[in-house]
């Protein structure tokens, strides 16, 4: 992947937090790869700080309204800007989410703590829409983070089209 958006989630009961990649595969699907951090929150900040000097991404996403909330101020401290999903991001994110999983257009590194997550995943209201359920047994923040990072390089991969309009 040379282009890459990144996700950051928090798990509910703070002890992890997931960071993933997404960007082109070779094969040109949206590939997610869950970065080599999973580890607890306050490690987060330096990690992404290191991501972002060696990767440049062009993105770095999370849901203000989750657990990963606390990581806003410190990242933007630390010099990485935030895209910030608002609820209907959240809504669109996991309906794009599950329509490139259906025609087979996302592929992963099946890497054990994001399939996990996939596995058990379960999903909730919000609003007319749905989105992922965060209070399962299983960590669910690899997914959360994958998801965020899927919109975000989608919505990058939009505005960098030749005539995109931006608002």
């Amino acid at each position: 992947m040379s282009e890459v958006a990144f996700g950051l989630a928090i798990s509910e009961d703070r002890q992890h937090c997931s960071i993933v990649a997404a960007g082109r595969s070779e094969r040109g699907k949206i590939l997610v790869d869950l970065a080599p951090f999973y580890d607890h929150p306050r490690g987060a900040v330096k990690r992404m700080a290191g991501l972002s000097e060696s990767h440049n991404p062009v993105s770095v996403a999370l849901d203000p309204k989750s657990q990963a909330a606390t990581l806003a101020g410190p990242l933007a401290e630390a010099g990485i800007q935030v895209t910030r999903l608002d609820t209907e991001d959240v809504a669109v994110a996991h309906g794009e989410f599950l329509d490139l999983v259906g025609d087979g257009l996302l592929e992963h590194l099946d890497q054990g703590p994001l399939t996990a997550a996939v596995r058990a995943a379960q999903q909730r209201r919000l609003g007319g829409a749905q989105a992922w359920d965060p209070k399962v047994p299983v960590d669910q923040s690899p997914l959360l983070a994958a998801t965020a990072a899927v919109w975000a390089f989608r919505r990058w991969e939009e505005l960098s089209k030749p005539g995109a309009y931006v608002v």
